[in-house]
């Protein structure tokens, strides 16, 4: 099995499509005791759902197959005799995964069985049982409207979520929209059409950050899709804001329907049940197996994020998902003995920093198979041609009805983790783990021939030998420094490449698409210097809308941008020397404005108003490298606080707002500690709002320091400041001037227009320190000069264009300019084949030049100081959790130019920094 297994994989490399994929896999027999097959299984991959067993294994161990969970309703205060409740209905989640609206209506009739007819209160919903983090770590913002990365809360109906179902009507008329279980919960903007034929060409979505499904495309008069009540629609679940309130809500509409209604309005608070109250009815999840079946054959995601959290409150009186998460961690690693060395940091395998090895899960499933739940854990997974979501996979094959096995996918990832009965009779538990997938049909189609093979075992043809890894010149030198044991579970791709020789010199795995982090940088600044050419600046426009006359403008005064991302206010948040506004303001008044009786307009109208990259992270979106990207930003879209403590401990810190504009509302909670005490200050923005918290404690010896906060909406803030800038000219504006979002219309003049400064110069500022959001400006950029629409997708087909006239066509992921995004995926001989490439361009001197240099100012500041490297080596570094890359040039002593690229992903104890170190050290030694 082993050799034919190995062959699978190596078949992979015949697949243009194909040979970036990056597999690990184990088969292990649990009658003999004995490992079959193996092929990297000690490297950490992303596990996708496959990571939903190990809070399956914890659930199962630590609960009977009957825990149920409850929801109950309290009333506060007296019930008279006529049915008026002179309180609070209160009705308090514990956590139940599945509630469904049937259960809160039974709930009301309770109610209304015991004879509340009017209630003078609210009703009071209590999701207190669990905390009030919704959302996992670091999942991406672009997934939050769909359904299977639904908010968490104790308190929670319809997993979260709302069904869309949309049904063809007459030809170019909208189709029937309808919503369960709440349609005035949500509100529903229909931009789709009807259109002749069966097909269906539906996106639907929710805004960030708000309870508004935007529905377009088209759908076929004649679509036959899922029926209700003898209607066909297509039907999708979406998420919603706010589980607890939502829950209230429903519960509310059920009340109602009861006939129990409410005397105040809004009739739902959110709070806590009163210790008073008194326990009216409750209602029970189905049992625990029951729940578990539909996680893992359905892998749900909601069900497995609640478990988590359930078992963090059962066992740890905290139900959050680190408590939880302490919980699996002890049952799987004390209790099933498998080791230390994976990352997990939610229970659905959502989160990209979830990370683990094909034998640790082996070790799980040999842990389990020792277990009196053995039987319970295997039938709660998906069977293959069965069920589940394995339900159109293996038909007609030896595995059909014989693998069973959890699946994880996402975008680059794919594995299959279970068990299958050879052909002889023996137990096999197997793990497939897959990164790098560019197309998931190739994984799936490995993961299927592997499940064959393992089914018709030990019936395997001989497939042959394995050809041997080719040795390079540098093989000698490099591969024992990317085989130290200290790296075993992290997965790497490395090449090296002598320009002068056009020679390669080494690679190992450089095929393997990995993700990059800040390498994207360089495909971004290669296509930016190449189509927009080294001397191309950026613009901003000022405009007047009406007339001037004796110094009063009679009309509106408009800014509009086009992508500058080096537009500040005068100072330290001016590091390019680009327009101030400052100037602005002076030059506005110096054309002889002096009033202004209308309002300030600022025009985004160049890009879209997609204001983050797929891929980036909700958690991030306050911190300084992950801004809102926008035509028309200031000072990076960010305010800056400088920060020191006070006088004496106990005092609040001091703080200082730069600029200090009205436009955020700052919330300072933070206290100065003793001396010598732990420093846990934190400033963080609320999510869509421009409320900024400090809170934490700075030690009263601290020295102090400075932070960036992003803003919302970046271009309001430009017109905020060049507003207050306006007003320290003496320019005066009229009481009622807003700041508005607006567009350049006909009959307005052009007052003046900045420039930024050269392109060279931006990218160069960009690769020295890392900078995402001129990368990511530059990157809608190329879209707008491409295509006249300033979106990431069109600057991403510029760079895409872009590398193909440089001759790299082999296929990768590419999905925002800076490297931020997670779902990036680029291998090691791309990045060099770039670096090569780029040596011939026109541009190659103004690229080079904009690479970190070892030792010196910028990323490779301390690099690699008083070695070989030092002053020899270029390039950016890519650090993200559990990623860490390194590519650029190195000058050799014998006058070579090395175009190079390491790529490393995965779980280590040892710096994953000191290993690229160390590879850039080798390479600049004789």
């Amino acid at each position: 099995m082993a050799d034919t297994l190995r062959h699978y994989v190596e078949d992979l490399h015949s697949e243009t499509d194909a040979k970036g994929m990056n597999v690990g896999y184990e088969v292990y027999s649990l009658d003999r005791h004995k490992t079959l097959a193996s092929y990297q299984e000690d490297k950490t991959f992303v596990p996708a759902s496959v990571l939903k067993l190990l809070v399956t294994a914890a659930a199962s161990g630590s609960w009977s197959k009957d825990k149920r969970f409850p929801t109950k309703v309290y009333m506060s205060g007296k019930l008279s005799s006529s049915g008026v409740l002179n309180g609070d209905i209160e009705l308090k989640g514990y956590g139940d995964p599945v509630l469904t609206v049937k259960k809160l209506a039974a709930l009301a009739k309770s109610l209304k069985d015991k004879g509340v007819r009017r209630v003078k209160g609210r009703l009071v919903v209590d999701d207190s049982y669990f905390d009030n983090k919704r959302l996992g770590v670091n999942w991406m913002w672009d997934d939050e409207p769909y359904d299977y990365a639904a908010p968490i809360g104790a308190l929670s109906v319809n997993e979260s979520t709302v069904n869309v179902m949309v049904e063809p009507s007459e030809l170019s008329h909208k189709p029937r929209i309808l919503i369960k279980p709440l349609p005035e919960y949500v509100k529903v903007i229909n931009h789709a059409e009807t259109v002749s034929g069966k097909d269906e060409d539906l996106t639907i979505t929710r805004k960030r950050l708000k309870n508004e499904i935007l529905i377009k495309g088209s759908i076929g008069k004649d679509y036959k899709g899922d029926e209700h009540n003898g209607h066909h629609y297509y039907e999708e679940g979406m998420s919603i804001q706010d589980p607890a309130h939502y829950t209230g809500s429903v519960f509310y509409d059920q009340l109602k329907h009861c006939g129990i209604s409410f005397q105040h309005t809004p009739q739902i608070k959110q709070g806590k049940i009163d210790k008073h109250g008194k326990l009216m009815a409750k209602v029970y999840s189905p049992p625990l197996d029951q729940i578990l079946k539909k996680q893992d054959k359905d892998s749900d995601n909601f069900i497995a994020e609640m478990l988590t959290k359930q078992l963090g409150a059962g066992f740890r009186h905290e139900g959050s998902t680190k408590a939880g998460l302490s919980v699996i961690k002890d049952y799987v690693q004390g209790t099933l003995g498998v080791d230390s060395g994976f990352v997990q940091k939610d229970g659905s395998g959502l989160s990209r920093l979830n990370v683990i090895s094909p034998d640790h899960f082996i070790q799980l499933l040999k842990g389990i198979d020792n277990k009196p739940y053995r039987q319970r854990f295997i039938s709660y997974l998906p069977v293959a041609g069965v069920d589940g979501t394995l339900k159109k996979r293996l038909k007609d094959t030896p595995a059909e009805g014989n693998i069973k096995a959890k699946t994880g996918s996402m975008n680059g990832v794919n594995s299959l983790v279970g068990f299958v009965k050879s052909k002889n009779g023996e137990r096999l538990a197997f793990s497939i783990m897959t990164g790098g997938v560019y197309k998931s049909k190739y994984a799936q189609a490995l993961q299927d021939k592997m499940a064959v093979a393992m089914a018709k075992y030990p019936d395997l043809p001989d497939p042959g030998q394995i050809p041997d890894q080719r040795k390079y010149p540098l093989s000698k030198k490099l591969d024992p420094i990317l085989n130290d044991k200290k790296y075993r579970r992290v997965i790497k791709g490395a090449m090296v490449y002598s320009t002068k020789r056009g020679k390669m010199l080494y690679e190992n795995n450089a095929q393997g698409l990995l993700t990059p982090g800040s390498n994207t940088k360089l495909l971004t600044a290669s296509a930016a210097l190449t189509k927009l050419g080294p001397d191309y600046r950026f613009r901003t426009n000022i405009y007047t809308a009406g007339k001037i006359h004796n110094g009063l403008l009679n009309g509106d005064l408009i800014i509009k941008g086009y992508g500058d991302p080096t537009i500040s206010v005068k100072g330290s948040l001016n590091p390019l020397n680009g327009p101030t506004l400052e100037r602005m303001a002076s030059d506005i008044k110096k054309s002889g404005i002096h009033r202004i009786k209308g309002n300030i307009l600022v025009d985004t109208s160049a890009f879209t108003d997609e204001i983050y990259a797929p891929g980036w992270t909700w958690d991030n979106e306050s911190k300084p490298f992950e801004p809102q990207i926008s035509a028309l930003s200031v000072n990076q879209g960010t305010v800056r606080f400088d920060y020191s403590p006070g006088k004496k401990p106990g005092m609040p810190i001091r703080l200082k707002q730069i600029p200090a504009a009205g436009y955020v509302s700052v919330i300072n909670k933070a206290v100065t500690g003793k001396k010598n005490s732990k420093s846990n200050l934190k400033i963080q923005r609320g999510r869509g709002k421009n409320i900024i918290r400090i809170t934490g404690s700075l030690p009263a010896n601290d020295n102090g320091g400075h932070t960036s906060v992003t803003v919302e909406k970046p271009y309001l803030y430009t017109g905020y400041l060049l507003r207050d800038q306006l007003k320290e000219k003496g320019v005066r504006l009229l009481s009622d001037t807003q700041i508005k979002a607006g567009k350049v219309h006909d009959g307005i003049k052009l007052l003046k227009t900045y420039h930024s400064p050269p392109l060279s110069h931006i990218i160069s500022y960009m690769n020295h320190y890392n900078n995402d959001f001129c990368a990511e400006m530059i990157l809608k950029t190329l879209g707008l000069e491409k295509d006249k629409k300033g979106t990431f997708e069109n600057g991403i087909d510029a760079v895409h264009d872009h590398l193909k006239n440089l001759g790299i066509l082999s296929p990768f992921d590419m999905m925002d300019g800076s490297g931020l995004s997670g779902y990036n995926q680029v291998s090691a001989e791309q990045l060099v084949s770039l670096l090569a490439a780029q040596t011939h361009q026109s541009t190659f001197e103004s690229f080079y030049r904009s690479l970190p240099e070892a030792g010196e100012k910028g990323l490779l500041h301390n690099w690699m100081r008083g070695t070989s490297a030092e002053h020899r080596l270029r390039g950016i570094t890519g650090s993200m959790p559990m990623q860490r890359a390194l590519s650029g040039y190195v000058k050799t002593p014998d006058g070579d130019l090395l175009a190079y690229s390491i790529e490393t992903e995965g779980y280590s104890r040892a710096s994953l920094d000191r290993l690229l170190d160390r590879f850039g050290i080798a390479l600049s030694e004789p």
